[in-house]
C-alpha cells in the first residue's frame, strides 16, 4: 500500500497527516466521504479550498475521488492545520436540477437523455437496465433524486464511480475481488465477528395478490318484500350479472351510466343491484355472475419450522396477477427468510473491497458457509504505506425476492410514476441591449440686453417736519408713503 493524494491535480501527499486519513464507502447510492488533515509550517503558503478536486490512489488504483466540501482551519504554534472533508462524485449529480417527463422509455434511454442534456464530464458505460417505464415525471429534481426514483421503481441499484461513470445495475450482481476461506489469510487476527438474528425469520408465508375472475358463477339469493329496492351481491362481479325475479329474467343496466329503460341497475363498486320498482312480496330474487376473488397463497417451510418453530408472515402485493406469480413470490420469501439472518464485520489489510459486492465466507472450523453483501468499507491509515480496512457485512437474505421482482419487471410489467403531475417547464430568453448617447455641443453665443434704470428721489415724503414711525425689528417699507422704519439703537436719529 502506498497512498498518494492530489488536490487540484497537484500531489500534496507530503502535507497529509496520515494518521488522520479516513475513507468511507457506503452501500449503493449513498455518497462516500473522505477526510484528512493537511499540515503546513511557517513559510508554506498552501491552503486547501472548498471546491478543489481530490484524488486518492493506491499505486495505480484509484480508491477515491471527489470535491472538497468543508475546510476547518486551526493553529498550534507555527503550524497551520486544515481539516478537509471531501464528498465523492455524487456531488456532480446533486447540483443539477432536471425538469423532464418520459413516456414508454427504458431506463437506459432515460439516463442517456439526462446525461446528454444535463451533465458534463459524466459517462454511463455501466448503465444496464432495459426495463420500460410507462410514464415518469421529474419535476425540479436533482439527478441523484431522478436516479433514486428509477432505482426504486425497478429494484435496481446505482452509484457513480471514481471515474465519474454511472453504474445502474441489478442488485447483488458485482462480486468481490477475493473471498474468505480456510486457506486465505485476508482477515486480521480474530477480527471476524458474525451474529445471527431471528427477528426477520419467516417460515409460513401467506401472500394476497390481486383479484382474479372465478372460473364458476356464484348466486346471491334474496326474497322480495314489496318495499325493498336495493339488494347486495356480496361480490364484485367481473361483468354484468344475470338477475331473475320469481324465475323470470329481468333487464339489468349499469347504475350512473344507464338512467332509464331497465328493470334494475347494477353498482360494481358498492356491490348491489337497485330496482326501479320493489319486487313483489315473497318473490325470489337470484343474482348470478362471475365474482372477482382475491388470490391467496400460503407456503410453509417444514424444515425451518422444525428447527426454529412457526414464524408466520403475510403480505399484500396487488402486482401479483396470477396464483402462479403469488406462489413464486411466496417461495422467494421462504428462500430468503426461512433461516436466520447473519450480520458482522472483519478487518483486513487487503484493498479492493467495495460496498454492494457479494463476498463468500467458507470457514469449516467455524461452521460458516454463506454469501454476504458488503454494506460498508472504511479505511483508516496508520502511515502512508500502512492502512486498515473495516468491512461490514449482511447475508444476502433478500436475493431471492430481488431476483423474482427483477425477472417479473423484465418479463411483462411496465412501470409508472407521477402520472398525474403537470410538468411546467420555462425558459428564460436573455438579450443584451447596447444604448449609445450622442451630445451635440453648439457654438457659444453672447446675449445682449439693453436695460434702462431711472431714479426717483423725494424729499420729505411724509410731509415737512413729519418723522417716521420707528419699529424695533427688521422691517422693509412697503412703499414711499409707508412711515415705518427700522430703528437702530446706536445709529437712528430721533430729532
Amino acid at each position: 500500500m502506498n497512498i498518494t493524494v492530489t488536490i487540484g491535480g497537484v500531489d500534496k501527499s507530503s502535507l497529509v497527516e496520515w494518521g488522520s486519513f479516513r475513507y468511507e464507502d457506503n452501500v449503493n447510492q449513498q455518497p462516500n466521504t473522505c477526510s484528512f488533515i493537511i499540515k503546513t509550517y511557517t513559510g508554506q503558503s498552501y491552503k486547501p479550498a472548498i471546491g478543489d478536486s481530490v484524488v486518492a490512489t493506491d499505486g495505480s488504483d484509484k480508491i477515491f475521488s471527489g470535491t472538497i466540501i468543508r475546510v476547518r482551519n486551526y493553529f498550534e504554534a507555527d503550524i497551520a492545520y486544515y481539516q478537509v472533508t471531501v464528498k465523492d462524485e455524487t456531488l456532480k449529480l446533486d447540483r443539477v436540477i432536471v425538469t423532464e417527463s418520459f413516456d414508454e422509455e427504458t431506463v437506459n434511454d432515460i439516463i442517456d437523455y439526462i446525461n446528454t442534456n444535463y451533465l458534463s464530464g459524466v459517462t454511463i458505460t455501466n448503465v444496464d437496465c432495459d426495463i420500460e417505464i410507462t410514464r415518469i415525471v421529474f419535476n425540479k429534481k436533482t439527478v441523484t433524486q431522478c436516479l433514486n426514483d428509477l432505482a426504486k421503481l425497478t429494484n435496481y441499484i446505482w452509484y457513480i464511480d471514481y471515474d465519474s461513470d454511472i453504474h445502474f445495475i441489478a442488485k447483488n450482481s458485482e462480486a468481490s475481488p477475493f473471498n474468505i476461506s480456510d486457506d486465505s489469510d485476508y482477515i486480521i487476527g480474530n477480527s471476524l465477528d458474525l451474529n445471527s438474528d431471528l427477528s426477520q425469520l419467516r417460515n409460513v408465508v401467506t401472500i394476497r395478490g390481486a383479484d382474479k375472475v372465478a372460473t364458476n358463477t356464484r348466486d346471491k339469493n334474496h326474497t322480495g318484500d314489496g318495499t325493498t329496492t336495493a339488494f347486495n351481491t356480496d361480490y364484485k362481479f367481473a361483468e354484468l350479472p344475470i338477475v331473475t325475479v320469481n324465475g323470470s329474467p329481468v333487464t339489468v343496466g349499469v347504475e350512473n351510466l344507464d338512467t332509464t329503460g331497465y328493470d334494475c341497475y347494477w353498482n360494481y363498486n358498492q356491490k348491489y343491484i337497485r330496482f326501479g320498482t320493489a319486487p313483489t312480496d315473497t318473490h325470489p330474487i337470484v343474482i348470478t355472475g362471475y365474482p372477482e376473488i382475491p388470490i391467496i397463497v400460503q407456503i410453509e417451510d417444514l424444515g425451518s419450522i422444525s428447527q426454529f418453530g412457526r414464524y408466520e408472515f403475510s403480505k399484500v402485493n396487488k402486482d401479483l396477477k396470477s396464483s402462479e406469480d403469488a406462489q413464486l413470490y411466496a417461495q422467494a420469501q421462504l428462500e430468503s427468510y426461512a433461516q436466520s439472518v447473519r450480520e458482522g464485520s472483519f478487518r483486513t489489510y487487503e484493498s479492493g473491497l467495495k460496498s454492494g459486492q457479494t463476498l463468500s465466507i467458507n470457514l469449516t472450523d467455524l461452521g460458516i458457509a454463506d454469501q454476504f453483501i458488503i454494506q460498508r468499507v472504511a479505511l483508516k491509515m496508520i502511515t502512508r504505506t500502512k492502512g486498515e480496512w473495516t468491512v461490514e457485512l449482511a447475508t444476502t437474505q433478500t436475493m431471492g425476492i430481488i431476483q423474482f421482482l427483477q425477472d417479473k419487471l423484465l418479463s411483462n410489467d411496465n412501470l409508472e410514476l407521477n402520472e398525474d403531475e403537470v410538468l411546467e417547464k420555462y425558459y428564460i430568453d436573455s438579450q443584451r441591449v447596447q444604448v449609445t448617447e450622442e451630445v451635440e455641443v453648439l457654438d457659444q453665443k453672447e446675449d445682449h440686453q439693453d436695460v434702462e434704470v431711472t431714479e426717483d428721489l423725494q424729499k420729505d415724503p411724509f410731509g415737512a417736519g413729519v418723522h417716521p414711525d420707528f419699529v424695533l425689528c427688521p422691517y422693509t417699507p412697503t412703499g414711499q408713503t409707508d412711515k415705518k422704519r427700522e430703528f437702530m439703537l446706536n445709529r437712528s436719529y430721533l430729532g
